[in-house]
């Protein structure tokens, strides 16, 4: 089992919150007030990663499907942990079909939707084969080139007098009640309460010490980098018009223009949403691939473990491409209904639930008992 370093885990979970998010954009039903909503769901985002953290606390040695089948038990931990690989599968499948449909609407109109998601998946497995430490190294690299990307689109917005910060005027206008909704259960849980899937990467760090710092930093820059990202995009569009853009952030860099010789940035935007998008993917996929080794050994070596990841790439070709009828319906699903029946019972419910009943069997048991 290959390892990573402090290091690379504050990159792997940088560019996974920043992922798909960056892409279809967040909390703009509540207009120009979406980053306080964001900022909400960072809060809570955080406070749920604590009880991750408790949780690998007690089991260091085990992902997360090892502790649902150490506290539950052989045959509903199990069952618990085919229901997270689906999950997690699911969810690469949804943020592939977010991938694809940003190409095909933006730069790649006459391509086979196919070809797109085909070409991703063959990246996919290669980087998967090559081990979580191969993973490490690169979200190090694309951790600093998303970055670059980032602050030169945010200062090129500033320079070129496309923001206006009246746009975030004024603030609570109408209320909590718009940024409350916006907060629960999207915010709350996409993008920062899909971090539970590093449960399953945490026993591969190299050096344990100082885990919980490294991670929450992570967590709550990204929250930030998003804020500003929503921000920047009310700024540059308005409220209204942000909240009606599919690609909000593209549309807002498209609209730089410095003299004649600085515009038409777009395709630095998609380049910044390729590489959250991408890493997103391979995290989810990755999970899922560990968490079917997990359960059967049989794929951990050889031939049958290329096997599996070939056999799974083309599984997630055909989910995305039958995930929804169109990019319209597949927003819907992926922001009304998913965050509400899955990533709720998935990211907090089952993951509170197993926290409190491991303290009562582990921690009270470990407990000396008073003199």
């Amino acid at each position: 089992m290959t390892s990573i370093t402090r290091q690379q885990l504050f990159s792997m979970i940088f560019l996974f919150e920043m992922g798909s998010a960056v892409i279809v954009g967040l909390g703009l039903q509540a207009k120009q007030d979406a980053w306080i909503s964001i900022g909400i769901g960072m809060l809570c985002g955080i406070s749920i990663f604590t009880v991750y953290l408790y949780l690998f606390s007690l089991f260091p040695q085990l992902t997360l499907l090892g502790i649902l089948r150490k506290v539950l038990g052989k045959y509903a931990g199990t069952l618990c942990s085919v229901l997270y690989i689906m999950y997690f599968f699911y969810l690469a499948s949804r943020v592939m079909r977010d991938f694809t449909g940003l190409l095909l609407m933006t730069s790649l109109q006459e391509t086979p939707p196919f070809v797109i998601s085909g070409t991703m998946t063959m990246i996919l497995i290669y980087c998967i084969y090559l081990g979580t430490a191969v993973l490490g190294r690169t979200s190090e690299i694309l951790f600093a080139v998303f970055i670059l990307f980032w602050v030169f689109s945010f200062a090129l917005l500033g320079v070129s007098g496309s923001m206006k910060f009246s746009n975030l005027l004024p603030v609570l206008d109408q209320g909590w009640g718009p940024i409350l909704k916006a907060s629960f259960p999207l915010t709350m849980t996409f993008p920062f309460g899909e971090s539970i899937v590093f449960l399953m990467f945490l026993n591969r760090l190299q050096q344990k010490k100082k885990l919980s710092r490294i991670c929450l930093i992570s967590l709550a820059i990204s929250g930030l980098i998003l804020m500003l990202t929503i921000a920047m995009d009310v700024m540059a569009l308005g409220p209204e018009r942000a909240s009606m853009e599919q690609f909000p952030f593209l549309s807002a860099v498209s609209r730089i223009q410095i003299g004649d010789f600085i515009q038409r940035l777009d395709a630095i935007a998609i380049s910044t949403l390729i590489i959250g998008a991408f890493f997103k993917i391979v995290v989810f996929f990755y999970a899922s691939y560990i968490g079917i080794q997990e359960l059967i050994p049989a794929f951990r070596e050889g031939k049958k473990m290329l096997f599996l990841l070939i056999a799974m790439g083309v599984s997630i070709m055909g989910l995305t491409l039958l995930i929804a009828n169109n990019f319209i319906q597949h927003l819907y699903i992926g922001l009304q209904l998913v965050p509400l029946y899955l990533h709720v019972p998935f990211q907090y419910v089952v993951p509170c639930l197993i926290a409190v009943w491991a303290y009562l069997v582990y921690t009270k048991k470990a407990a000396p008992k008073a003199a």
